[in-house]
């Protein structure tokens, strides 16, 4: 008796401090958040200052750039496919490059009665608070509480950060692979399954996660293959599991892709819209020492800084990158697998230079290092070094707002 007693103690305990955890991360996550759409809304409200064309339009600038197309497919659907030319490429851009999760979650919103904007709002709101918690619990268990919210304020202040107040398709995405590396971190590989096949409806960076699920998967078999202990059959449930956890994701970006594919009737739909309609796709970085050589040759600087800070967040990945393999705690394979490739199709995007911190901005693991040293410091180092930051951050996260006339 005093053994249970004890037991359901320290599961009151265990309890008591994932709730408090849950809190810290949603309470930094909406607080961070509030001051940045205030910070927004001044900045589209000073016409003086010359920030945009808004007109003081706070609703404009949160559902500007692919918050217009995914707004539109909301709205609309898909729509009719765009005229081609001579040589079957089609002459305009197509909102079939866009994934259907968020507008269908954007539609299923509406519903109630919501704008199509506040919709999308409102989904982005509840995404952003799945994914500030899962990420906080998932860091929690590697490097401890403190690292795990000194980890989410880095990533609330990221650059492009401002996605988490937008009409913009990240929220849902991480929040997804938040989800599949906390579910493979418990080996509760169903649920990470779900998650990956949610990322896949969302982004195509969706691929990473299913390869996330395989790789913990095989090393989880692996560790139970090498283990002392009689097995009893559990290699292989365990082993089946992990194949329909794998199967379950690649459905959700099969499922994305296999819709392009009807739709443009070529298998390789989506990555054709996107090499032709929208001139993207992989490049493997040869376009980034050409986005350097118009940082100094540039006639208006100016209007440079987002692709300098383009330039500055690979750099600053890829030296993440190199900490996390000699630093401890390191993080589990399947987690550092993700982190890679999708940190790869970022930073391999041949054309849009200016965007790669939005794509770079789901890479949140490779952040962990940088957490675990920043949270050994003292309050008081973390506070004269963090609000600088934190007031940089919300400043140039505005400006891509209100100030970038491009995408973000």
């Amino acid at each position: 008796m005093p053994d249970m007693a004890t037991s359901q103690v320290d599961l009151g305990r265990d309890r008591s401090a994932i709730r408090s955890l849950w809190v810290a991360a949603a309470a930094v996550h909406l607080g961070i958040r509030v001051v940045v759409v205030a910070a927004i809304a001044v900045g589209v409200a000073v016409h003086s200052l010359g920030f945009g064309s808004y007109g003081g339009d706070l609703g404009a600038a949160l559902g500007k750039s692919d918050g217009v197309w995914y707004l539109g497919i909301a709205h609309h659907g898909y729509g009719p496919l765009p005229p081609t030319g001579a040589n079957g490429v089609y002459l305009t851009r197509t909102s079939l490059a866009f994934f259907p999760l968020y507008p269908l979650l954007i539609r299923a919103v509406h519903v109630t009665g919501l704008p199509y904007l506040g919709s999308a709002l409102a989904v982005t709101a509840i995404a952003g608070v799945v994914a500030a918690v899962a990420i906080a619990r998932w860091a929690a268990a590697i490097a401890g509480e403190r690292a795990a919210i000194v980890l989410l304020v880095v990533w609330e202040l990221l650059p492009a950060s401002v996605v988490l107040n937008m009409a913009y398709s990240e929220p849902v995405f991480v929040a997804a692979a938040a989800c599949c590396l906390l579910g493979i971190q418990r080996q509760r590989w169903i649920f990470a399954g779900f998650a990956a096949a949610v990322g896949g409806l969302t982004r195509p960076t969706g691929g990473a996660l299913v390869l996330a699920v395989a790789v913990g998967g095989a090393l989880a078999l692996w560790r139970r293959r090498t283990a002392s202990q009689p097995d009893g059959g559990g290699r292989r449930r365990l082993a089946l599991a992990v194949a329909v956890a794998v199967l379950i994701g690649l459905a959700g970006l099969v499922t994305s892709l296999a819709h392009v594919a009807s739709r443009t009737r070529r298998w390789d739909g989506w990555f054709w819209l996107e090499r032709t309609a929208w001139h993207s796709g992989l490049d493997w970085g040869r376009a980034t020492p050409a986005t350097i050589g118009r940082l100094f040759t540039g006639h208006d600087p100016t209007r440079r800084l987002p692709e300098a800070v383009a330039v500055l967040t690979v750099i600053g990945v890829l030296a993440l990158a190199g900490w996390a393999m000699h630093r401890r705690p390191r993080i589990d394979p399947g987690a550092g697998g993700y982190t890679a490739v999708a940190a790869v199709l970022a930073i391999g995007e041949r054309n849009y230079v200016y965007v790669k911190p939005r794509l770079l901005f789901v890479c949140f693991p490779a952040l962990l290092p940088l957490a675990t040293w920043l949270a050994q410091r003292s309050p008081a180092r973390l506070l004269a070094f963090g609000v600088p930051v934190a007031i940089l951050s919300v400043a140039y996260n505005t400006y891509l707002l209100v100030g970038w006339p491009r995408a973000i």
